[in-house]
């Protein structure tokens, strides 16, 4: 599998240009694919024809040229404009985790590198925040300027207050009566189980889901020693807790939460993948360009 450094998350941690990270995570991965046997994945170009008049020359394949002495054109394959809908959790418990492994950072950033990808395969991408309030942040269109635009507003995102998954949320997804692609990006910690009722209403919406369910290390395996203080992010409640005592029933009842969101997922025929934030996130892009190619 293609992987680079360009695919950490830890490049969050020294920059806050998007747009630079995205591209270059894009790029990097894209060319990981070219050198790969994932090539197939890469819906890029299918195949070539000579040049005529009037081709773009962006298209031209110059490494063609330089053997050939010809001008080939890439024939692209992809040209649906599929509307494809980023859902990113805004709410506080998703600002966990030290520098380059928060929650939050990888979620970003994920979700401005599949916007980027998205654009380059000439794909509609939308932003959909959820959080505290929830709100369709930009519809999806198929425009130069639309990853820019999402950009921006990851950018000015923060998060924040409670996961509340209600009527707000529920009206932006039915306002998606076109068939399409949603990409959840979310911890899915609520106190109860309102988080995993977006999934059930975008599949009543007949949108194709891949769900990310982002986690930092320290929560799958605490790692701490000792008594110390658990603060729920979004309630402030705290409990003492001595971990030595309790990481075992910590760990399976981490465990019981990842598969009943998993066990949900597989009933909707929605596809899951656990995403750590110290994992490359060429295991997340991969994830949506086999969803992409089923579609």
């Amino acid at each position: 599998m293609p992987s680079t450094l360009a695919l950490h998350p830890r490049l969050l941690a020294a920059t806050e240009d998007l747009p630079l990270l995205a591209n270059t995570i894009v790029e990097g991965f894209l060319d990981g694919l070219h050198r790969s046997p994932f090539l197939g994945y890469s819906t890029e170009f299918s195949a070539y024809r000579a040049y005529a008049p009037g081709d773009n020359l962006r298209h031209i394949d110059w490494k063609v040229w330089a053997r050939t002495d010809e001008y080939y054109v890439k024939q692209f394959e992809d040209d649906t404009n599929l509307r494809c809908q980023i859902y990113l959790d805004t709410s506080a418990s998703m600002d966990f985790g030290a520098g380059d492994g928060n929650k939050f950072l990888l979620g970003r950033l994920l979700a401005a590198a599949l916007a980027q990808l998205m654009v380059r395969q000439r794909d509609a991408p939308g932003l959909v925040l959820f959080g505290p309030e929830s709100k369709q942040a930009l519809p999806a269109r198929a425009t130069r300027n639309q990853a820019i635009e999402i950009f921006t507003m990851l950018a000015n995102a923060r998060s924040a207050g409670l996961t509340l998954v209600g009527e707000d949320l529920f009206g932006v997804v039915q306002s998606h009566s076109r068939r399409g692609l949603a990409v959840v990006i979310s911890d899915f910690f609520t106190a109860d189980d309102t988080s995993l009722e977006l999934l059930r209403q975008l599949h009543a919406q007949r949108q194709e889901v891949l769900v990310f369910h982002v986690l930092a290390p320290e929560e799958l395996d605490l790692p701490y020693e000792g008594e110390f203080i658990m603060e729920d992010s979004e309630t402030a409640e705290e409990v003492v807790v001595h971990a030595d005592d309790f990481r075992a029933e910590y760990k399976r009842r981490v465990t019981a939460f990842c598969e009943r969101v998993r066990q949900v997922c597989l009933g909707l025929e929605i596809d899951y993948v656990q995403l750590r934030t110290d994992q490359p996130l060429d295991v997340a892009l991969i994830a949506y360009l086999e969803k992409r190619m089923m579609m």
